[in-house]
């Protein structure tokens, strides 16, 4: 999907932002991911760690749901949090570029602080957040929260990780 669209350059540019010591991803003898270090020696992905993976693996993911839907599960899982904003930034742009409905799920508190400092610089509104929990009778109920509910929550430093 990214090089149907023509989107390498932007693939790129992402990687690098993510991690300065990558310079270029390919896809060599076949299916093996490689990312050229600073050294100008390509590796496989694999030594890069599972931050990077997960991180190329969102990107393709994006691409190739264009028109679409995109479900990430534990969308921080081996992402520093030192990240997660950088992550936010290119899932919001890149997903109302390509007009992607993205369904995240996390219970890391800084994955949702990220989420939030970025929407709100980035003045996207378009959001439905929704809060998991159980009710005194063990059921589990749905609390849907507006942007700007989900803003004043976390602004009064509310838990909004379920219960």
């Amino acid at each position: 999907a990214v090089q149907k669209q023509d989107k390498e350059e932007e693939l790129f540019r992402y990687i690098e932002e993510f991690d300065k010591n990558v310079l270029n991803f390919k896809i060599i003898g076949g299916d093996r991911p490689q990312c050229k270090n600073i050294q100008g020696d390509y590796r496989d992905l694999n030594e890069f760690g599972d931050g990077l993976k997960h991180y190329i693996s969102i990107i393709c993911s994006l691409y190739a749901c264009e028109n679409g839907y995109l479900l990430l599960d534990e969308i921080d899982n081996g992402i520093h949090y030192t990240k997660l904003d950088k992550l936010w930034e290119l899932i919001l742009n890149i997903s109302k570029e390509q007009n992607i409905q993205i369904f995240a799920t996390t219970h890391s508190k800084e994955c949702i602080e990220a989420y939030a400092r970025v929407a709100k610089k980035l003045e996207d509104k378009e959001i439905s957040f929704i809060e998991l929990g159980r009710d005194q009778n063990n059921v589990i109920k749905a609390i849907t929260m507006s942007f700007d509910r989900f803003q004043d929550e976390l602004s009064m430093d509310n838990e909004v990780r379920g219960w």
